[in-house]
């Protein structure tokens, strides 16, 4: 595992710097409810869409979904693809507190 689980704690310590933010459930659960600043890339487009986040392979990257368990298998992806700085929000917007 190269990527970092983390807590709503921690998401609004990260959000303060410069990160991207990637919801990948499908649009339907993007437009109903999402954290602010966050971009909606699909998990099953992720890799297709890959050159769009390129620039951000040595900069944090926080994934998250319904529940914690798509954003793993995105964050197993982007780790492969060489990204560095890899967040996981552990049990995904359910559990997401401003």
């Amino acid at each position: 595992m190269n990527y970092t689980n983390i807590n709503n704690k921690k998401l609004r310590e990260l959000m303060k710097e410069d990160v991207l933010l990637i919801d990948i459930r499908n649009k339907d659960e993007y437009e109903e409810k999402r954290i602010q600043n966050s971009i909606n890339i699909q998990l099953h487009d992720l890799l297709y869409n890959i050159d769009e986040i390129e620039e951000y392979k040595d900069k944090k990257v926080i994934i998250y979904c319904r529940s914690g368990h798509r954003s793993i298998t995105a964050c197993n992806l982007l780790v492969m693809q060489g990204f560095k700085h890899i967040y996981n929000l552990e049990k995904g917007i359910i559990n997401y507190k401003l």
